[in-house]
């Protein structure tokens, strides 16, 4: 059986590389083109953590109404998600870019808490206006140290897209980058 199936030809390579180091999950493993949800995208984070510390999370006592799954505990009790409020996670809601970069942040510094997470002199996107001022950390951090990418130039100004839903296996190339830039 291979590691992963329906994946666009674009991520095949970083996607093996994914596969090596174990952060494909077996929820994502069948439609790798397919949009990421809350959920899945915790479940590849708390991989990201544990295959870099090499250390197991714990669930903690972080508690919500709307799911019991222990990866979505165990990136919650890391500080890596928050809920969406009235004691909920939404577990199944789409991930935009613009989160999925904020979570990543996060789980670098979880995981490395003394690198430089600063963006000082990192160049705008074209639609910077509507990168939420929670997410331009996240956005920004990860475009500077190469972790994600625009979606395409006009003017030779990169887009950003934050927005636009994010996929599984953009999901786990960003992971994969992350894991790949802290382990030079």
């Amino acid at each position: 059986m291979p590691a992963y199936e329906g994946a666009s030809s674009w991520a095949k390579t970083e996607l093996d590389k994914a596969a090596g180091y174990g952060l494909i999950t077996d929820r994502i493993k069948n439609n790798m083109s397919g949009k990421v949800t809350r959920e899945e995208f915790a479940e590849i984070a708390v991989k990201l953590y544990e295959k870099y510390t090499g250390k197991v999370a714990e669930p903690g006592k972080m508690s919500f109404a709307d799911t019991t799954n222990p990866e979505i505990l165990k990136a919650a009790n890391l500080g890596l998600v928050n809920g969406v409020g009235n004691n909920k996670y939404a577990p199944n809601d789409l991930v935009t870019r613009e989160q999925m970069a904020t979570i990543l942040l996060r789980a670098l510094k979880v995981i490395n808490p003394k690198e430089d997470f600063s963006t000082a002199g990192v160049a705008k996107f074209l639609d910077d206006d509507k990168v939420e001022t929670w997410a331009r950390d996240g956005v920004y951090y990860c475009y500077k140290a190469k972790i994600v990418n625009g979606v395409g130039k006009v003017d030779g100004v990169d887009r950003f897209d934050p927005d636009g839903n994010a996929t599984r296996e953009m999901a786990v190339i960003v992971c994969t980058r992350a894991y790949e830039y802290y382990s030079k």
